[in-house]
């Protein structure tokens, strides 16, 4: 017997004792007809529509709260350098008044910090330090600035010293 014809022998077999196929319907999962390739759309059986509201509120919206913090220590490598920080102190404010001003005064040459705040209670800034621009996702904490020679950071922390 030659390839071609134990090949065909040995596909007819299967065939035969394949016996009858399904369309794979179940109770649970019905018969799908597939795509008919003419709809712009996803067609009619999508499901349900989520709702109005996707759930319970992630978090903090937009907005801000007021803050007022003075005294907090401060390690300042925007104005020295990443091995050899400036150390001092700074004083936040930042207003509710509609506008969300953030006005942080530092010790250090990188004063002042001026710009908004949002994130709710985060209290997140987006503005300059001595004019360069910075950002924080929250105050107190760490602010990152862009500076021509790289990024660089101003640490305020809020337990009185900040770590090494």
């Amino acid at each position: 017997m030659s390839k071609s014809s134990a090949a065909a022998l040995a596909l007819a077999s299967l065939c035969a004792c394949a016996g009858a196929y399904t369309n794979g319907s179940t109770a649970i999962n019905p018969i799908d007809g597939g795509g008919s390739g003419g709809s712009s759309d996803g067609g009619s059986d999508a499901g349900a529509d989520g709702g109005a509201d996707g759930g319970v509120d992630a978090g903090p919206d937009a907005g801000c709260a007021p803050l007022t913090l003075n005294g907090l220590a401060v390690r300042d490598a925007c104005a020295g350098s990443a091995q050899l920080p400036q150390s001092g102190f700074a004083n936040i404010s930042v207003s509710d008044a509609g506008t969300c001003q953030a006005d942080i005064t530092l010790d250090t040459s990188s004063t002042p910090c001026t710009g908004t705040a949002s994130g709710g209670s985060v209290d997140m800034f987006s503005g300059t330090c001595a004019a360069m621009p910075c950002g924080a996702t929250s105050l107190p904490g760490t602010i990152f600035c862009s500076r021509t020679s790289g990024l660089c950071q101003i640490l305020i922390c809020d337990a009185g010293t900040c770590p090494p």
